[in-house]
């Protein structure tokens, strides 16, 4: 077992004059899943919690009130609407004399700003001369407080406020109080609400948490898949993902359980993600239902209405405005295109069942539209594919060890004449749960795989995305919003730099290094695996401006001593590293660790940091 010591010759040879292949653009995108709280409670900017009351107790067929209470003596209790849309049933009955009403905590509390303006609205009828919609925190003079005028009869009104904070407050609660005249103040007042909504004004597009969608741009995604994971598949067909279920009127969309323990709200439906997709510059990358859930599977003769929708959304994000579907795409605001390039079927689908199914959608969406990029899976050692010009999506989930050793060489041999789509993969063992300084550089070995084999591998993403901080089914995770903020994983880090520094040609490297070995478990599997990790390992590019782009990741715990050959001369050298290998940042510590940059003057040696990614720009002389 050879030891990766400190003072060990390590040689990194970069031969510029020795083009590999072309570089993916598309190589570095982003992968949404709705896990963890991420859409709402997450990125999606909504701060009500149960805002419609469609809300069942879990999974149960019973609706609840949970995340309402009741202030000043009110009584409120549910009630069901006449002559509503099927998925817009119920609303809330509030009764009480003045100052009655019911408040929202939202998600794990309402985090407010100093100075920043929050636009509510509600639809309401019943006998009230005015109302108060009012941001309070326990302990402090009300945050921000609007009047709105009352209302008397049966019909229902859409009432708006502007709240202005003038404090800051990462817990707060939005409270509704009627507040009937001085005059008959023993009153018994009536007013049925619905449709609670509570959006800070700076919201991008209208809809999503701003700080949260700046650090996603940070990332320069070429491309967003959505929604991707569980979520496509649901538990059984009835919770499976339908997108034509999450456009149009934002109160007639299906409440949905989530198999990560919550209920959505589609707020963020079809549509919205690809305004999402705009916002951020990156190309959409839908994954669509292919008839199987995780329990059920569609008959083939059953199978009309699903390939259907494969070409009603490539026409509803494509088509022009006067085709079925572009025009439901203008009347939504939009009737520019918005340019969807990839369309995957399925998700972690497999076995003969799978290939069926997506032998029938693809033959429909070729022949249809050829322009569009198809993806398909690979799950239960399905390979079989009808056109060789598909994208293969493999997923890897595993230990850092894994991720340092045999995985960072998965695809020095070809697997196929098809092209690679890794479409999730971070460390999800020995590691904590907001990940971890090994982890990050596991996964970066890892991506100098994928870096240095981009003749078959076009596009990759880490998962997941989001979860809120308080509640993390699964872990690790990317971000983590907070009520108040943010706070990401090491592994954002190591996305971003790999991002900011893409090539246009990959070039030859070689590297001579000592190994060690591990052993270790694996994420659901029993007993233990060996792992052979070389101690330095590297990619090497050059951008389309003609610098050289030199990436280094030593996999040890000790600094390495390395000669690099073939790239000198004045450039830029940016490490990511931190202080121990557990090293991560939390609510407490948000900025715990970052890359830093400096001009650097390569000239044949360096000393590589413990447990680091190092990235050498040279500008083109």
């Amino acid at each position: 077992m050879a030891i990766c010591a400190f003072g060990a010759e390590n040689i990194v040879t970069v031969d510029p004059a020795t083009v590999v292949s072309e570089a993916s653009p598309d190589l570095w995108g982003i992968f949404f899943e709705d896990i963890d709280l991420s859409l709402d409670g997450g990125v999606y900017a909504e701060m009500v919690r149960n805002r419609s009351f469609e809300d069942f107790e879990g999974r149960k067929n019973e609706l609840t009130l949970e995340f309402w209470n009741p202030v000043g003596n009110a009584e409120y209790f549910l009630s069901e609407k006449k002559n509503a849309h099927a998925n817009d049933r119920h609303c809330v009955t509030v009764r009480g004399k003045r100052g009655a009403g019911i408040a929202n905590e939202g998600y794990f509390g309402m985090g407010v700003r100093k100075g920043a303006e929050y636009n509510f609205t509600m639809a309401v009828r019943g006998d009230f001369a005015t109302a108060e919609v009012s941001l309070e925190a326990y302990g402090k003079p009300t945050i921000a407080k609007a009047t709105i005028d009352g209302v008397s009869g049966d019909e229902w009104k859409t009432v708006t406020a502007k709240l202005v904070a003038n404090d800051s407050d990462p817990q707060c609660r939005l409270v509704i109080r009627l507040a009937p005249a001085p005059i008959g103040g023993r009153k018994i007042h009536e007013a049925q609400i619905d449709h609670v909504s509570l959006f800070p004004a700076d919201a991008v597009a209208g809809l999503f948490r701003r700080d949260l969608v700046e650090k996603l741009a940070a990332l320069k995604p070429s491309f967003l898949r959505f929604p991707g994971g569980c979520w496509v598949e649901g538990d059984t067909m009835k919770e499976a993902y339908r997108w034509k279920k999450t456009i149009g009127d934002m109160w007639e969309r299906r409440t949905q359980w989530n198999i990560w323990k919550y209920w959505s709200t589609n707020g963020v439906g079809f549509h919205e993600y690809l305004l999402l997709c705009e916002a951020l510059g990156a190309k959409p990358l839908f994954c669509i239902n292919v008839g199987m859930s995780h329990k059920e599977t569609v008959p083939m003769d059953k199978m009309g209405e699903f390939v259907q929708d494969a070409l009603d959304c490539i026409e509803y994000a494509n088509g022009p405005v006067d085709s079925k579907w572009g025009s439901v795409r203008a009347a939504a605001g939009h009737p520019e295109p918005f340019g969807l390039k990839y369309l995957e079927i399925g998700n972690e689908n497999g076995g003969k069942a799978y290939e069926e199914r997506y032998a029938l959608m693809a033959k429909a969406v070729r022949e249809k539209h050829p322009e569009i990029q198809l993806v398909f899976d690979n799950w239960k050692e399905t390979k079989r594919v009808d056109d060789p010009k598909d994208l293969r999506d493999d997923h890897f989930y595993d230990t850092p060890d894994a991720m340092m050793g045999e995985l960072a060489h998965e695809y020095d041999s070809a697997k196929g004449d098809f092209s690679i789509f890794v479409g999730e993969y971070a460390v999800v063992a020995d590691t904590h749960r907001y990940g971890s300084l090994r982890a990050a550089i596991g996964e970066a070995a890892f991506m100098l795989g994928l870096e240095r084999n981009q003749s078959q591998v076009k596009l990759a993403a880490y998962a997941p995305l989001f979860a809120n901080a308080q509640h993390t089914v699964w872990t690790p995770n990317m971000i983590y919003p907070t009520t108040d903020g943010c706070f990401v994983n090491p592994s954002w880090n190591v996305q971003k730099l790999f991002s900011e520094n893409r090539g246009k040609d990959v070039l030859k490297v070689s590297v001579s290094t000592d190994t060690f070995e591990t052993r270790t478990g694996k994420p659901w599997n029993k007993g233990k695996f060996n792992h052979t990790i070389e101690c330095v390992q590297a990619s090497a590019m050059r951008a389309a401006d003609g610098s050289l782009i030199l990436k280094l990741v030593n996999c040890t715990e000790t600094p390495q001593d390395v000669q690099i050959n073939g790239i000198a001369g004045e450039a830029t050298r940016t490490v990511f590293t931190g202080p121990s290998r557990d090293a991560h940042n939390s609510p407490a510590e948000p900025d715990a660790l970052k890359e830093e940059s400096a001009p650097f003057t390569l000239s044949g040696r360096d000393t590589l940091p413990p447990l680091s990614l190092v990235i050498y720009v040279r500008p083109t002389h």
